[in-house]
């Protein structure tokens, strides 16, 4: 009994630490994202966080960014990607790309 109470401790304690993982991911990526367009929070949206391949890069997360205001009628939007490549600990941005 004790044997499967711990089996059971281990298989709930799993998901909630990827989901850690998973939530700094998020928030390197849409750092690293606002650092390379020059904006702040306040000034776009990062939406459609989505993991893609990129050569040379161990993980990779493309993002839809839509600003909060208008240049000629029109809302500027970015697509980006951000490569992350595996270090022993957790990851490390390599590089991210907007157009």
């Amino acid at each position: 009994m004790k044997k499967l109470i711990v089996v059971l401790l281990v298989l709930s304690a799993a998901p909630a630490s990827y989901a850690g993982k998973m939530k700094e991911i998020w928030s390197m990526t849409n750092e690293s994202v606002l650092e390379t367009l020059g904006f702040d929070e306040g000034v776009v949206a990062i939406e459609n966080h989505k993991f893609v391949q990129v050569e040379g890069a161990d993980l990779a997360i493309q993002t839809t960014v839509r600003g909060f205001y208008r240049v000629k009628g029109a809302v500027p939007t970015y697509q980006c990607v951000t490569a992350f490549v595996k270090t022993n600990d957790f990851y490390d941005v390599i590089k991210t790309e907007c157009r």
